[in-house]
């Protein structure tokens, strides 16, 4: 047998240990990981049951603006991508849907819709999972004391109240006034602020009187009503149940002024009172569709090619929501911490609903519009 040279002995060695680094260091290598090309958040509300027009709503809203940020190279180059759960204004099922969304698909913000009676059941959870929860529409007093994760851009009832009882007593120069409200966080915090305003401005209460969600029947509260001959009465309520108490109202033959708040603010009262609603006057979050803005004048533009129609407030609300979502986490990464921390730090961000500022609380001051139905829709009236 032919013995090997020592050259080639030694070539053969070095080819040998040459091969063996390259292995090693194939093995040591970590696989690079996938740039992460999208940005999931979280979204619950009202879709589907008696509630669904305000899910509906503040969602078409929401798309519009996810349509617009991602046509414009999306959040730091990065789709984002919204992951909507139905909630049926139901606690329980916005607990499971909140709880699906962060455990599952690992969000790291989580919008909820509609509904303060939700939002305050999800809130603990955000808190102990350190996941934001920010909602468009909210107004429970509560809210303001449910964490450091919680935030919302539409007032709390702390500021619409004061303001719908304001209108009852210094412009409708109302002596007395009856409340009737839905016996839900939203219609008892607000009807709380709207009594102890509207007694420190000097009115008095004539009738303050909770009815169940879903009740049918409201003879027997405006039997009351009839006989008390309040001024104003005050509809702390959301459109289902209101729209039946004005028709009930007229067919009774009771000849009062009605007002209500943002809950009372859908074409669906309208359409459900019929001529019943006709004067009638909602306070509201600020909102101009006839406004010349170009912000303004864009999303009327893109909601009309969507929808065929003219948005209401809760499609500006969410679109508005959305675009301060998108502002944080290019401010401050995708990550609950650091959407947190740049949300406190919004500053004056513009809106369809106007300027967006959280204070301590994760609360804002916006100001309020006030409408009349007249002639079957929802007219503002001039400041």
């Amino acid at each position: 047998m032919r013995r090997l040279d020592k050259p080639s002995y030694s070539l053969i060695k070095v080819v040998l240990l040459i091969s063996i680094s390259f292995l090693i260091l194939g093995l040591s290598k970590k696989p690079e990981k996938p740039e992460i090309k999208e940005i999931k958040i979280g979204w619950i509300g009202p879709l589907s049951g008696q509630y669904a027009s305000y899910g509906k709503m503040v969602k078409v809203g929401t798309e519009i603006a996810v349509e617009e940020i991602n046509a414009s190279s999306g959040v730091d180059g990065k789709s984002l991508v919204v992951l909507y759960e139905d909630d049926q204004l139901d606690p329980k099922k916005g607990v499971a849907a909140f709880n699906k969304l962060v455990s599952v698909h690992k969000v790291p913000l989580v919008i909820q819709a509609a509904g303060s009676n939700v939002m305050l059941a999800e809130a603990p959870i955000a808190e102990r999972k350190k996941v934001v929860l920010i909602s468009p529409t909210c107004t429970n007093p509560k809210i303001s004391e449910a964490g450091d994760y919680i935030f919302r851009i539409a007032p709390s009832d702390l500021y619409q109240g004061k303001v719908i009882a304001q209108v009852a007593r210094e412009e409708l120069k109302a002596e007395s006034a009856t409340v009737l409200y839905i016996n839900n966080d939203y219609g008892v915090g607000l009807k709380d602020v709207f009594l102890a305003r509207f007694k420190a401005l000097g009115g008095e209460i004539a009738l303050s009187e909770g009815f169940a969600p879903d009740t049918k029947d409201f003879r027997t509260s405006l039997g009351k009503v009839k006989a008390t001959k309040p001024a104003v009465v005050f509809l702390s309520s959301l459109y289902q149940e209101a729209a039946l108490i004005l028709k009930q109202a007229k067919e009774l033959g009771i000849p009062v002024q009605f007002i209500g708040g943002d809950g009372c603010f859908a074409p669906e009262l309208i359409q459900r009172a019929g001529g019943a609603a006709e004067g009638m006057l909602v306070v509201n979050m600020h909102w101009n569709p006839k406004s010349t803005e170009t912000l303004v004048v864009n999303f009327l533009e893109w909601f009309k090619r969507k929808e065929g129609k003219e948005p209401e407030v809760y499609a500006a609300l969410g679109y508005d929501c959305l675009r301060v979502v998108a502002d944080a986490i290019r401010r401050g990464g995708s990550t609950s911490e650091g959407i947190k921390q740049a949300l406190y730090a919004t500053a004056g961000l513009l809106g369809l609903t106007g300027p967006t500022s959280f204070d301590a609380n994760g609360d804002v001051e916006k100001a309020y519009d006030k409408f009349i139905v007249r002639n079957g829709e929802f007219s503002l009236l001039s400041k």
